[in-house]
């Protein structure tokens, strides 16, 4: 008999309703970090300066989630993160790495700053040119960050946090510094910055932008954008909620470019009816509270528990404000059933009232599904997903995503803001000089969902300790991930064929671009399994000449980056569907088709890999999540998929703050291989005296 069962001595907090994850007493998880220490080779220094920041366990996999933070002097250090994952009682993953004698590496420096926080505060705001912070007011909250509110200068609140800094070597010896890091999302701007000031003498040391870019606006002349001003209309008064129902909405009708057509360019609008039920079916916690309902008041307007989209022409960005400015799509009827049926002309721009209404419903209708279907995957209230009301099932709630609709703060792009877990995500569309009329992006269903997989992507790496900054460093598929999701969730699976991934290309932003199907859109080459189609490698990554990087930038810009780790992932499904076949239905998380498999496993690896993981890293991560999901039945699969990517048994990552110093290897032999990270991971670019 095993001697450690995990489920045993776990306490359980949350047990309001059975959701897929469940918190646990962060005592009795210490308590096994500390039996299992020889397994997971902590010395004795190192176990004295870890906390449990998150724990919590899944009850259909027997397996429970550990996250370590390392500290010293009761401060964490920026991005020591320790990810277990334990099955049973047994340890079936370990990813992250940590100093082995923290004062040492800090040189035995104060924990006790030299400057307040307020004081960085001001630095970091005039250091991004947000303005003059006013009136402080700070409120301290138990994860050891210092809350400010707006200060008259952001579109969200301000916080302040210690933390230790590592740097680069100095001499042979790395290096620790005291920071303050600010959260920082100024008004008027898209931008949400993570700001270290040096807390000994106040200067500005490095800062990482929350808000993930498309930049779509950088292109070849193969279906090349213009750059001409977009027409921008005054938006109207924004529209007051009616928010007085007593009861849930129980029916509601959208007309939307509907799941899981990408766009107008591969089927019709079409009304569909109560499109919760897709994933309530298989996981009722998705959507106990439908998608008007946000855990106190029902909604006629565009806005419920997971989102709420508005209309963006004034340009605000919503600065400023908990309330959006622009108007939302409103039901033409009320207060139950909902109608959001708003026939478009797509003759006319799209900035007439109809379109627009039409224009929010579709980006609140996929805003919802990507909540809803990767629920079902796994990103729940626990895992950091976006919702208003968490309904006592743990983490931090009122982080709804706002989904801004036809912003014109830019043109011929799209982004995705992600905060730490309690701050709201926000995700803003734009509109595309195609050329008259213009195209919308939130009719690009495709990436509606990329921007949201930023969300998810950055949440689960590294945990709710990760703040969301755990995909900063160079070598990272943020990018890759997103075009993944977004292509699994614009298949039809219902009809696809085992061979479809050979015979089908796939690119993505076709709508937006004004070019048919058969263009590659927005990326270097559609996604195909077929080599001669697709030809990125590892290989690739960091190549600037050499190769026809047709989009530029070279094999360093973070899209081309993302590309090579799509394509293999693309690679991975198709693998495995090789020998389970398709799940028609994806909502269906524990169907056996090759198409759910993968998903579980990407969404899995995520959750598994270290902060800051480069594609070795993540790679290892989702063959761990084979352990222990499948208990390794699909290695090989994995394994044969990735190889002939360039990331095979024999292929070496180097660090992952560098896109230049890997290695690429096309092996699959076994003996090559191993699951752990061996290389410490450094902020690129601060060596200081």
């Amino acid at each position: 008999m095993r001697k450690i069962y995990l489920l045993s001595i776990c306490f359980f907090i949350s047990l309001a309703g059975f959701s897929q994850h469940q918190e646990i007493d962060k005592n009795k998880a210490l308590e096994l970090v500390k039996r299992t220490q020889k397994d997971l080779g902590f010395s004795d220094l190192q176990l004295k300066d870890l906390k449990v920041t998150q724990c919590y366990s899944d009850l259909s996999k027997a397996a429970s989630y550990i996250y370590l933070q390392q500290i010293f002097g009761g401060v964490p250090i920026y991005n020591k993160i320790i990810v277990l994952a334990y099955k049973n009682g047994k340890l079936i993953s370990k990813a992250g790495t940590l100093f082995e004698n923290v004062a040492t590496v800090s040189n035995n420096a104060s924990v006790v700053p030299a400057i307040t926080a307020e004081m960085a505060i001001t630095a970091a705001a005039k250091y991004v040119k947000a303005g003059s912070p006013t009136l402080f007011n700070p409120r301290q909250t138990a994860d050891g960050k210092i809350h400010y509110g707006t200060l008259g200068i952001a579109y969200e609140d301000i916080t302040a946090q210690l933390l230790w800094l590592p740097l680069e070597k100095v001499g042979s010896k790395a290096s620790l510094r005291l920071v303050w890091q600010i959260l920082l999302a100024p008004e008027h701007t898209t931008d949400m910055w993570y700001v270290r000031v040096d807390a000994q003498n106040n200067s500005v040391i490095n800062k990482d932008n929350l808000t993930v870019y498309e930049n779509l606006n950088q292109h070849g002349t193969d279906g090349a954008l213009n750059h001409a001003e977009l027409k921008n209309e005054s938006s109207p008064t924004a529209a007051t909620a009616n928010s007085n129902s007593p009861s849930l909405v129980t029916t509601a009708n959208y007309l939307v470019i509907p799941y899981p057509v990408e766009s107008p360019l591969y089927g019709p609008a079409a009304t569909v009816t109560n499109p919760w039920t897709m994933a309530g079916a298989f996981t009722p916690n998705a959507v106990t509270l439908k998608w008007h309902n946000d855990g106190l008041l029902d909604y006629t307007i565009s806005r419920g528990n997971n989102t709420w989209a508005t209309e963006d022409r004034g340009g605000t960005n919503n600065s400023g404000t908990v309330t959006p400015t622009g108007l939302p799509a409103t039901s033409t009827t009320t207060p139950d059933p909902l109608n959001f049926i708003f026939p478009p002309d797509y003759t006319l721009e799209p900035i007439t009232p109809a379109f627009q209404q039409y224009a929010i419903t579709n980006l609140f209708y996929w805003n919802n599904l990507m909540h809803d279907m990767f629920y079902n995957y796994g990103f729940d209230e626990v895992s950091g997903n976006f919702q208003a009301s968490n309904q006592g099932r743990g983490a931090a709630g009122n982080d709804y995503v706002i989904a801004i609709a036809q912003s014109a703060a830019g043109v011929n792009n799209a982004n995705f803001s992600t905060p730490p877990d309690g701050g709201r995500g926000r995700m803003r569309m734009y509109l595309f000089n195609a050329p008259t009329p213009d195209r919308d992006g939130d009719l690009d269903n495709g990436i509606i969902a990329h921007e949201y997989g930023h969300g998810i992507s950055n949440r689960l790496t590294g945990g709710i300790a990760g703040g969301g900054g755990c995909l900063s460093n160079a070598e990272e598929g943020g990018e890759g991930w997103s075009d993944y999701m977004g292509l699994m969730m614009t298949t039809n699976w219902a009809a696809a064929q085992v061979t479809d991934g050979f015979n089908i290309k796939r690119p993505i932003g076709n709508y937006v671009l004004n070019v048919p199907v058969t263009n590659r859109g927005i990326r270097n080459y559609p996604y195909s399994t077929n080599l001669t189609v697709n030809p990125l490698t590892y290989a690739h990554m960091g190549l600037s000449g050499g190769f026809p990087w047709i989009l530029g930038g070279g094999g360093n810009e973070v899209h081309n980056i993302g590309e090579i780790w799509c394509a293999v992932l693309w690679d991975m499904t198709w693998s495995i569907i090789q020998t389970n076949g398709i799940n028609p239905n994806l909502f269906n998380a524990a169907g056996t088709g090759g198409n759910s498999i993968a998903l579980k496993l990407v969404v899995e690896g995520m959750r598994l890999q270290p902060c800051s993981p480069g594609f070795i890293d993540a790679r290892n991560a989702i063959l761990q999540a084979d352990q222990l999901l499948y208990g390794g039945l699909y290695h090989c699969s994995i394994l044969s998929a990735f190889a002939r990517r360039g990331m095979g048994t024999d292929a070496r990552q180097g660090s992952s703050g560098s896109t230049t110093d890997q290695i690429a290897g096309f092996s699959t032999v076994e003996s090559a291989l191993t699951l752990t990270q061996n290389v410490t991971q450094q902020q690129e670019g601060l060596t200081v005296a």
